[in-house]
């Protein structure tokens, strides 16, 4: 037996780039999704790590809205607070407390009774990822071109598949999938899901998300732009993408990815082997960490406990060819609503269509050399160019109305 060495900080899981998205959708009178993202200085990071959140709200009239906003100002900010306790049992301790609070203003009058709100944390620490999650909001880990759908759905359709022992996919279509069985807000206490600690690796992304952008976009969709591209731009493109597919609900993406490039490990290896997997470290871990702990810093795994939960749920893997020819589908309709006769954009002339168009031509030629990633860069961008030229539109089309 190999003995394993002892878990210690790795600086080079410090430095985390992100970016956050919500957006009201096409559907929405108001937005009802809230999202934290608290980043925290070297030291603090050590014991507390980073801090990224995603809540859904549910709720009649701005009720959703509020039980949301309560669950990303309170949580953050009780789990920085309870620094006598480890992080997992922080993380579970903050939840409840925010499940009680929005309780607790549900009780206080009638417009507020039964809100309630999805809630999706990731605890990014050195060389370790924990959750907290309620709802049927989602974390995903990309490495490598492997997405790993590391929560469990709280929602009817997946509780049936799990008491039917069969994929969600296969439950009778007349169920709806909306419906969600268990969420902050409603009653005085709620089951919080542990998962982790799952390693982190130089290259990993990470997607928190709203069921707004699962409800309508694919899977393999997800990992393949998440893949291809900066946190910024695959964020963005998430958003667009689900709004071209109707946006029936409000967006919300945070995409954080942990500093380091693995394009090289992961062309030769498949994956990282940066850290020991979650099933090893819940005895080999354990035993050498306690054995050596005294050079491990706080996030050692053997102090972390686990592993909790029974992540990750789903394996999507992204398909790059397959991917660039569904963008230039995509965008092939996009340019049909320059000239279609009963195209709300046919005649507006305040829309420049004309870097939308060349960034198009870019990706068919790169398509055409057999470069599928520089393909979907470019249509992501041509996609994103047009949406922004849309919403200029719409904008100065308001403020016209608003005038009159």
């Amino acid at each position: 037996m190999t003995i394993p060495k002892t878990i210690s900080p790795d600086v080079s899981t410090f430095e985390v780039h992100h970016a956050a998205l919500s957006d009201l959708g096409m559907r929405r009178a108001n937005n009802q999704d809230a999202m934290a993202v608290a980043k925290s200085e070297e030291p603090q990071w050590q014991s507390r790590g980073h801090f990224f959140m995603v809540a859904d709200g549910m709720g009649a009239h701005a009720a959703g809205e509020l039980a949301s906003k309560l669950a990303v100002d309170n949580v953050p900010h009780t789990y920085q607070k309870l620094r006598s306790l480890t992080p997992p049992a922080a993380l579970r301790q903050a939840v409840h407390k925010a499940n009680k609070l929005i309780f607790d203003k549900g009780q206080s009058a009638a417009e507020f009774n039964g809100m309630g709100t999805t809630c999706s944390c990731l605890v990014l620490l050195p060389n370790a990822a924990l959750i907290a999650h309620v709802g049927d909001s989602r974390v995903y880990r990309l490495r490598c071109n492997d997405l790993e759908q590391l929560t469990f759905d709280h929602s009817l359709v997946w509780e049936m598949a799990a008491a039917s022992d069969t994929a969600d996919e296969n439950v009778p279509a007349c169920i709806p999938k909306n419906v969600i069985t268990r969420s902050l807000g409603p009653h005085p206490m709620v089951n919080v899901d542990l998962e982790g600690p799952y390693d982190v690796c130089p290259g990993d992304k990470f997607l928190l998300c709203s069921d707004g952008l699962t409800g309508v976009v694919d899977n393999d969709l997800i990992a393949t732009l998440l893949q291809s591209l900066e946190p910024q731009e695959a964020a963005a493109t998430l958003v667009d993408i689900a709004n071209l597919r109707g946006g029936p609900d409000n967006i919300t993406v945070i995409v954080a990815q942990v500093a380091g490039d693995n394009t090289q490990v992961c062309a030769e290896n498949g994956k990282p082997a940066c850290c020991d997997d979650k099933n090893e470290r819940s005895w080999l871990g354990k035993l050498f960490g306690w054995i050596f702990g005294g050079t491990a810093g706080p996030q050692a795994y053997h102090e972390l406990g686990g592993p909790y939960g029974n992540g990750p749920y789903r394996h999507y893997e992204s398909h790059p060819a397959t991917t660039a020819v569904e963008m230039a589908g995509l965008c092939r309709e996009l340019a049909e609503l320059e000239h279609a006769e009963h195209s709300p954009l046919h005649g507006c002339d305040d829309i420049n269509w004309s870097a939308f168009h060349q960034q198009c031509s870019e990706a068919q030629k790169a398509g055409d050399a057999k470069e599928p990633t520089r393909a979907i860069q470019l249509y992501a961008q041509a996609i994103r160019t047009l949406m922004d030229e849309v919403r200029r539109h719409d904008a100065s089309a308001t403020n016209e109305d608003s005038v009159v």
